[in-house]
């Protein structure tokens, strides 16, 4: 009679690649051949590309950290909101660098360019919700625009400066040409933008993920098709490579829905891997004075590009489908960085067990392996 052992080894960690999105592809066909799809998916995702989340996001963000957010209080999506309508720019600046582009490289970015002709309604709108003193620290030259009756001498009234900008200047008449060098000013030299949404700032939403300033694309690569769908299991700890910054490879131990991958470009290593869905299990996650937002948790899931994170959701065994989530979290840096959990998320796309369909992409995996021993008694 034999006795059986559960030695569990030490996680590997492997370096791939960090992209955003997918890439279509055909089990049947040798991936060997394919060319690397990145440049390809890259250029074609955009932020109004990702669809509505699948659940209502409601969650406060603390007090102290609040100015950080530009005083943003409350994350409040409803459920099938757009992230472009909903979700602050400060945490999509957080992952792509949003905060960076100025209304003309904007316009550059989608193959536009602007004349100096347009309204500051068109140009910028999303200047009317900064505070007057904000608007301009960030570009002096808007003085100009402003009212004689905003000013006491040459000091700008304390009355006026925590209006918002559009309350005292008409944005529909206020040619940008009168402001020449607000065209090259970043957004994310006003105080207060990280509050704003992605579809209040133009062109933005439709520039393509390859033109973010933040997302940098690694010189290794990993990308992983969706090889089985399991449901309903039970102690889930051999080759579990899902889980959280602070929990890598966390087991799951019951109700445990899961997909098993296999690696189509690198890391051998991963075939059989498991991602388990965020449905089944939360982990914790955040860092610093943030931690606790969410009850300090996230779902289970692969890390992404920047700070974001692959979620897998919606496992169902009998159609052999899964969606894949896009979670986000915000952050701000002083004396270190605080970091909420990635408690944000939208649905991307669906991977399948029968049909090609996109595959996942990952820059780091954690991979726990569980190895049984028989030995004599």
């Amino acid at each position: 009679m034999n006795h059986r052992t559960e030695v569990l080894i030490s996680k590997f960690t492997f370096y791939a690649i960090a992209a955003f999105g997918a890439v279509m592809f055909f089990a049947s066909k040798s991936v060997a051949q394919t060319a690397n799809p990145l440049p390809s998916i890259l250029s074609r995702l955009t932020v109004n590309s990702m669809a509505g989340s699948n659940e209502a996001i409601n969650t406060s963000i603390p007090a102290q950290a609040q100015s950080m957010f530009g005083g943003l209080s409350q994350v409040n999506c409803a459920k099938g909101q757009s992230p472009a309508s909903c979700l602050p720019v400060g945490f999509l600046d957080q992952a792509f660098g949003i905060g960076q582009f100025t209304p003309a490289s904007a316009a550059a970015a989608v193959g536009k360019s602007l004349t100096g002709r347009e309204t500051l309604a068109q140009a910028t709108p999303w200047l009317g919700q900064i505070k007057v003193s904000d608007a301009l620290a960030a570009n002096p030259q808007l003085r100009n625009l402003l009212p004689a009756s905003a000013f006491g001498g040459s000091q700008l009234k304390s009355s006026v400066a925590n209006l918002q900008f559009g309350s005292i200047v008409d944005l529909t008449t206020a040619k940008l040409n009168r402001v020449p060098s607000l065209a090259n000013t970043a957004i994310n030299k006003f105080q207060g933008y990280q509050k704003l949404m992605t579809d209040t700032i133009p062109n933005v939403g439709n520039i393509a993920i390859s033109k973010m300033p933040k997302v940098n694309v690694p010189a290794g690569m990993a990308i992983l098709k969706m090889d089985a769908v399991r449901t309903k299991e039970r102690n889930v700890r051999h080759m579990v490579m899902s889980g959280s910054d602070l929990e890598t490879s966390k087991e799951c131990l019951t109700n445990c829905d899961y997909i098993e991958t296999m690696p189509i470009v690198g890391l051998p290593y991963l075939r059989g891997a498991r991602i388990i869905s965020g449905d089944s299990l939360q982990v914790r996650g955040g860092h610093g004075l943030l931690a606790w937002v969410n009850g300090g948790k996230e779902p289970t899931g692969i890390h992404f590009i920047g700070d974001t994170k692959l979620v897998i959701r919606n496992v169902n065994a009998k159609s052999g489908r899964a969606t894949v989530n896009l979670n986000f979290r915000g952050c701000y840096y002083f004396f270190g960085q605080h970091c909420t959990p990635y408690f944000v998320g939208f649905p991307l796309w669906q991977l399948s067990e029968k049909y090609p369909t996109l595959p996942l992409f990952t820059d780091d995996a954690n991979v726990s392996r569980v190895i049984r021993l028989t030995r004599p008694r």
